[in-house]
């Protein structure tokens, strides 16, 4: 229910019904408490960027950090370089890693991210190639609807207003209107040097707010 003041007036917006009322007029008891009128939860409402968006992963990569110094000192676990935007509404994310090797080519992408991913994260060496785009909305979307947890892109993406009303976590070095080639060039599984680090397919991932990790081992809370 809206109360507007018009030229000592009370115009008074029930639906789609307005009723114009003297300012002097009491509305019945009915018409006074909000509660005959339920509003909508806030949760329930989707999020149409990446600064509103949930958090997927179970830890926070600054706990981990304080919680594993040997792992960190014996290379078991490491964090990339803060190189990379965030795009979609998963925030945080994590999941074991599926490695790709490309360049300006997204042939093999699309073939990973149209199979089952099982709550994995696919990560795209594009060799760090900002002339041309790797994953749009579409396949943005159809890696959420197969089940992938995340992507993260040493590259570009473009249709950043769809990724970012996806649900799912995105990182990538930025954006490029520009599609890329399509002659199925690359390599599936194998180890990607990425961002000062190099991963390895079926390694894990965990990204929030902070930053990106990889680790050799699956971590608890």
């Amino acid at each position: 229910m809206q109360v507007l003041s018009n030229s000592g007036k009370l115009a008074m917006v029930l639906g789609t019904r307005t009723i114009l009322l003297h300012s002097n007029h009491r509305f019945p008891p009915s018409l006074t408490h909000f509660n005959s009128f339920p509003l909508p939860s806030l949760q329930s409402q989707p999020n149409t960027t990446a600064s509103s968006g949930r958090h997927r992963a179970a830890i926070a990569t600054a706990d981990v950090c304080d919680s594993n110094a040997e792992l960190l000192a014996n290379g078991d676990l490491r964090a990339l370089d803060p190189l990379f935007k965030m795009y979609g509404q998963c925030l945080a994310f994590s999941g074991s890693i599926v490695t790709v090797k490309v360049f300006e080519d997204n042939v093999l992408v699309r073939q990973l991210l149209e199979s089952k991913g099982n709550g994995r994260v696919l990560v795209i060496d594009g060799g760090g190639s900002t002339r041309c785009a790797l994953v749009g909305g579409n396949l943005a979307q159809t890696a959420r609807d197969m089940g992938w947890a995340g992507i993260v892109v040493n590259g570009c993406i473009r249709d950043v207003n769809e990724i970012n009303g996806c649900d799912i976590g995105v990182r990538a070095l930025g954006s490029n209107p520009l599609k890329s080639n399509k002659k199925a060039v690359g390599e599936k599984h194998v180890p990607v040097r990425i961002a000062g680090t190099l991963i390895h397919d079926e390694e894990w991932l965990y990204a929030d707010s902070d930053g990106i990790l990889i680790s050799k081992i699956k971590l608890s809370v």
